[in-house]
C-alpha cells in the first residue's frame, strides 16, 4: 500500500504554463514531452497485486501443509529435485522477459520479429537441459524416485519459462486483466492438485502432475491473450532473433544470475551437505518468502513505466525511482523485522516443531529481502537508462562471491552449529551476496537515489524498528518469550502494535496520503469533472506537465 502511496506522487497533473509569445507566426511551436502515464501502471499494479494476493494465499498454504506432511528428510529431497530443475533450466530463459518489458514497452511490434525463433531455441534447449540433469543424477546416485521427479519438474520449467515470456508481452502492452484471472485459475490447479496428491500419499514423482498441468493450462490460456491484445504470432526470422539474442544478453546474464539465488544454494547445499539440510532451509525459506509478494509486480510495472519515463522526462524518471524505493522500504522493513523477531513462533506456528532447530536460519534471511527489493528498484531503473551491463556485471561478479562463500563456509559451519549449520552458511552466503549488490547498485546510481523526503523516512523508520527491537528484547527477559506458542504470538502482537504507532507518530507513513491514494483508486473510472478536463485551444494556452 505505501508503494502505491509513493508512486502517487510521481502522477501527472495538469499544470498551467504562460508561454513566451513567438516572434514570428511562421514559427513552430516547439513540441513539449509526453506525459509519462504512470495512472495506468498504478491500476496494473493494483490488479496484478490482487491476483499475486489470491495465489500466495494458496501458495503459502502449501508452504506450509507440504514439509509438514513430509517431514524433514522426504521435504529434503522434494526441495532438492525442485531446485536442481529450476537451476538447469535458468539457461532457457535467455533474457526474453526483462528485454520485453524495456523495449516491446515502446515498440508495440517488435515481439513478433523474434518469438517464433526463440521459442524453436527454447525448445531446443529443454531437450538438451533434460539430457544433462539425467546425466548429474545418475552420476550423484539420486534414488530413482528423485531422478523422475527432477526430469519431470524439468519439463515444467521449460513451460513456466515459456509463460513469463508471454506474460511479459502483456506486460509490455498494458493488457493485464486476463492475466490475473490466470494467476489465479494456475494457481488453484496447482495448489488443489499437489493438496490432494500430499493427504493421497502419493508417490514423488507424482507431485510433479500439479506443475506440469497448471503451467500447461496457462500457457494455452496467454498464447490467446497475446494473440488477441498484442497480436503475436509465430515468424520465423532468423536475423531478428539472433539480434534479439544478443541485445538481450545484459538482461540474460543478470537473470541468470538472479534465479541461481535460491536453487544453486539449494543445489549445493544437498551436493555438500545432505538432503535434510536442504529440507530445514527449504522449510524455512518458504516462510520467508512471503516477504516477496511485491517482487513480481515490481519486475512487471516498474521497468516499462521507467521505460517509457526515461524516454520521456528525466524529472519523472529520477522522481518514480525515489519514490518506489521509499515506498519499497517502508513495506518491506516491517515485515522482515516481524520475521526476525519473532522466527521460533513462525516456525513453531506454520511448520511445527520438527523444524525449530532452523529458527536462527529464518532469522538471517529475513532481513535479505529488504535489499532484494532496493536492488531491484535500482536494478530496473539502471536497465531502464540504459546501463544494463552495470547491474549484470555487478550481479554476476556477486553470485561468484556466493558461490564461494557457500563452497567455503557449509563445512566449517557444519561442524561449527551442527544440524543446522549448512543451511545456516547458506543464509549466511546470501545475506552478503544481496548487501554487496544493494550496495554497488546505489553507488552506480548515485544522488539521484534519494532525496531529503526519502532519507528522513529511511532514519524515522531505522529509528522505529531499533524501539520495537528493544521493547521485543525487554518483553523476553519479563517472560513474554517464545517458550510456548500463545506467549510467544503475545509478544508479536504488542510489537505490531507499538510499529504501527509509532511509525505513524513519526510521520514516515502519512495516513492522509494513504487514504487519498485510496479514493483516488475508487473514483479511477468516474468521469472528470469540467475543471479537470484538457484545455480544447492550442497548445500555446496551456500544456500538460507530468
Amino acid at each position: 500500500m505505501y508503494l502505491c502511496r509513493s508512486l502517487r506522487t510521481a502522477l501527472p497533473v495538469e499544470v498551467p504554463v504562460i508561454e513566451t509569445p513567438q516572434t514570428s507566426a511562421a514559427s513552430t511551436p516547439r513540441a513539449e514531452p509526453a506525459p509519462v502515464d504512470t495512472q495506468t501502471p498504478l491500476r496494473n499494479a493494483l490488479k496484478l497485486g490482487g491476483s499475486l494476493l489470491v495465489t500466495y494465499v494458496i501458495g503459502f498454504g502449501l508452504q506450509v501443509l507440504v514439509p509438514r506432511l513430509l517431514g524433514p528428510e522426504s521435504f529434503g529431497q522434494y526441495n532438492w529435485a525442485t531446485n536442481t530443475a529450476a537451476a538447469f533450466f535458468i539457461l532457457s530463459a535467455l533474457g526474453l522477459d526483462v528485454y520485453i518489458r524495456k523495449e516491446v514497452a515502446v515498440r508495440k511490434e517488435h515481439a513478433n520479429e523474434f518469438f517464433g525463433g526463440t521459442l524453436l531455441l527454447q525448445a531446443v534447449l529443454a531437450v538438451l537441459l533434460l539430457g544433462a540433469l539425467l546425466g548429474v543424477m545418475h552420476l550423484r546416485g539420486a534414488p530413482p524416485e528423485v531422478r523422475a521427479l527432477a526430469l519431470l519438474l524439468g519439463v515444467y520449467q521449460f513451460f513456466f519459462r515459456l509463460n513469463a515470456i508471454l506474460a511479459a508481452v502483456l506486460h509490455a502492452h498494458e493488457k493485464v486483466d486476463g492475466l490475473s484471472v490466470a494467476h489465479i485459475l494456475m494457481k488453484c490447479i496447482w495448489g488443489f492438485g499437489l493438496a490432494a496428491l500430499l493427504l493421497l500419499r502419493a508417490p514423488l514423482p507424482w507431485l510433479a502432475a500439479p506443475f506440469i498441468a497448471a503451467e500447461l493450462f496457462k500457457t494455452v490460456y496467454l498464447l490467446r491473450l497475446t494473440h488477441q491484445h498484442a497480436g503475436l504470432r509465430l515468424h520465423l526470422d532468423l536475423r531478428a532473433t539472433a539480434a534479439t539474442l544478443l541485445a538481450a544478453l545484459p538482461f540474460f546474464l543478470n537473470d541468470a544470475a538472479l534465479a541461481s539465488n535460491g536453487p544453486l544454494d539449494v543445489f549445493v547445499l544437498g551436493a555438500i551437505a545432505n538432503t535434510t539440510e536442504v529440507g530445514y532451509y527449504g522449510a524455512v525459506w518458504g516462510i520467508a518468502g512471503m516477504t516477496m509478494l511485491l517482487s513480481p509486480i515490481l519486475g512487471w510495472v516498474l521497468l516499462p513505466m521507467m521505460s517509457r519515463a526515461a524516454a520521456s522526462s528525466q524529472e519523472e524518471f529520477t522522481r518514480i525511482l525515489r519514490r518506489g524505493l521509499e515506498g519499497i522500504v517502508s513495506l518491506s522493513v516491517p515485515v522482515t523485522l516481524a520475521l526476525a523477531l519473532g522466527a521460533e513462533t513462525w516456525v513453531r506456528l506454520l511448520i511445527g516443531e520438527r523444524y525449530l532447530p532452523a529458527a536462527p536460519v529464518l532469522r538471517l534471511l529475513a532481513p535479505i529481502f529488504v535489499f532484494t527489493y532496493v536492488a531491484t528498484v535500482c536494478g530496473s531503473w539502471l536497465m531502464a537508462a540504459n546501463r544494463a551491463w552495470t547491474v549484470t556485471r555487478t550481479t554476476v561478479l556477486a553470485v561468484g562471491l556466493k558461490l564461494g562463500l557457500n563452497l567455503l563456509l557449509i563445512g566449517p559451519f557444519m561442524q561449527w552449529r551442527g544440524l543446522t549449520g549448512g543451511a545456516s552458511a547458506t543464509a549466511t552466503s546470501l545475506a552478503l551476496y544481496e548487501i554487496v549488490v544493494t550496495a554497488i547498485l546505489v553507488y552506480a546510481i548515485g544522488s539521484r537515489a534519494w532525496d531529503a523526503r526519502s532519507l528522513a523516512v529511511l532514519g524515522k523508520t531505522l529509528g522505529v524498528c531499533a524501539t520495537v527491537t528493544a521493547v521485543h528484547l525487554l518483553l523476553g527477559r519479563l517472560g513474554l518469550d517464545e517458550r510456548d506458542l500463545v506467549r510467544g504470538l503475545a509478544r508479536m502482537g504488542v510489537d505490531g502494535v507499538l510499529y504501527v504507532s509509532l511509525i505513524l507518530l513519526t510521520g514516515a507513513v502519512r495516513k492522509d496520503e494513504v487514504l487519498g491514494l485510496v479514493r483516488r483508486v475508487r473514483n479511477r473510472r468516474k468521469p472528470p469533472s469540467s475543471a479537470e478536463q484538457p484545455p480544447s485551444g492550442p497548445p500555446s494556452s496551456e500544456v500538460r506537465a507530468a
